[in-house]
């Protein structure tokens, strides 16, 4: 138990921690804003590859 106590110690301290936890979230922020916007162009993709598809089918 003294070892996680003395880890989470040293982990406040360094400032590695905190540039590691800052990049963490700037990635999370990052995914969150593109995920949703990848599946609305691959939505739209589908829509023009199902119209394209119907006029070649005519």
């Amino acid at each position: 138990m003294s070892f996680v106590r003395e880890y989470v110690r040293r982990f406040a301290r360094e400032e590695d921690g905190v540039t590691i936890v800052e990049m963490v979230i700037i990635i999370a922020v990052i995914l969150i804003l593109i995920i949703p916007t990848l599946a609305t162009l691959g939505e739209a993709e589908d829509a023009k590859l199902k119209e394209l598809e119907e006029k070649l089918s005519k």
